[in-house]
């Protein structure tokens, strides 16, 4: 009478290749979490270049000190939309000059915000427009009426920037009011991530 050879079980069979999962799904898992990370961590603004009061230089133009209003009054003639309770509108215009006009190209693109001691940020509100009495945006602009519609105060500020001379772009915000006193004006541009300019109050 011969005896048989008992057959070697599923597990048995497949030690190696269950071993090797063990060692392979925790890796992948932390592949995963460390790129999806790096990739936040790297478009996150963290290293502030801080604006001096002589002026600083970056992205091939000068930017001096912001200027912030809070609670600011709109063009005349305009009425604005009320508020969410708790919140306050705030205006800033940021100051800058190029050397050559053509260096402006390089400044689209740019992305202005607010940023409270905490870290939190709030972008531009595009919808308060009648709070804009100056072009958005770092490039600047030009505005389309006649020269006889502007008001003479505001004239030097519609005209295309002039290389050598400082000209002002405006941003409108809208926060918590009771951050209003503290929240830091930003400028950042995806190409430069993870610096931002930070303009002192």
């Amino acid at each position: 009478m011969t005896g048989r050879r008992a057959r070697r079980g599923w597990i048995r069979r497949n030690t190696v290749a269950l071993a090797s999962l063990v060692v392979t799904v925790p890796l992948l898992g932390w592949w995963s979490v460390h790129s999806d990370y790096k990739s936040w961590y790297d478009a996150e603004p963290r290293d502030a270049v801080e604006v001096a009061a002589g002026g600083t230089s970056y992205q091939d133009a000068t930017w001096y000190a912001a200027s912030v209003e809070v609670d600011p009054e709109p063009r005349a003639g305009r009425n604005p939309a009320p508020l969410p309770d708790g919140t306050t509108r705030i205006r800033v215009y940021f100051r800058l000059q190029v050397d050559d006009v053509a260096t402006l190209e390089k400044l689209g693109g740019c992305l202005t915000h607010l940023r409270a001691d905490d870290g939190r940020t709030w972008d531009e509100s595009i919808a308060d427009d009648e709070f804009q009495d100056r072009p958005t945006g770092c490039t600047g602009g030009s505005d389309p009426k006649p020269q006889s519609w502007r008001d003479p105060k505001l004239a030097p500020y519609f005209v295309k920037p002039v290389a050598g001379k400082p000209f002002e772009t405006v941003a409108v915000f809208v926060v918590p009011s009771e951050v209003a006193a503290e929240v830091q004006p930003t400028i950042t541009w995806r190409t430069r991530l993870p610096q931002y300019l930070a303009f002192p109050r």
